[in-house]
């Protein structure tokens, strides 16, 4: 029988919010943010051509983001050389050599730390973790899909009282 911590949201959001930190500590050493990285990332690993459309639409999903948000920053690596609409039919957009480089750099760094920190760790227990948060994403990808657009229930925080520090 094994012990430790069950697995909920606390313990999920605590591990996210870990690796969250260690990537962003590495995409800002780089002058990066978590956008441009997701963008950067669905852009060069799609098995098929993204337009231009198509990428801001999966960012958008991808980081639960409006659309205009994902264009700006799908405009910002454009802007940056380091994705470029290619002429022709459909006008795919696609990592430069630069964004190419850029991302291995930032991937090498990443996966470094990764490796080290994860030493130690059995495989069986990692291959378990993996395929059981891949199933709880997509179950909750799903119920995502089926809630209605966010509405205000009548929640609210409570002002601050009067004198409070704030």
């Amino acid at each position: 029988m094994t012990t430790g911590p069950i697995l909920d949201p606390r313990v999920l959001g605590r591990a996210e919010t870990a690796h969250r930190a260690l990537l962003d500590a590495v995409l800002g050493e780089a002058g990066a943010s978590h956008q441009q990285w997701i963008a950067l990332n669905i852009s060069t690993l799609s098995p098929t051509q993204l337009d231009r459309d198509r990428l801001v639409a999966r960012l958008a999903i991808a980081t639960k983001v409006d659309r205009h948000s994902a264009a700006a920053v799908v405009g910002e690596l454009l802007a940056a050389g380091l994705l470029a609409i290619v002429p022709g039919g459909g006008c795919p957009v696609r990592a430069t050599a630069e964004g190419l480089e850029f991302q291995r750099r930032i991937r090498g760094v990443f996966d470094e730390a990764i490796t080290r920190l994860y030493l130690g760790i059995p495989a069986e227990d990692l291959t378990v973790t993996s395929r059981t948060l891949v199933e709880m994403t997509a179950r909750i990808d799903a119920e995502l899909l089926e809630r209605p657009p966010a509405r205000r229930t009548g929640w609210r925080v409570p002002p601050a009282a009067p004198g409070a520090a704030v």
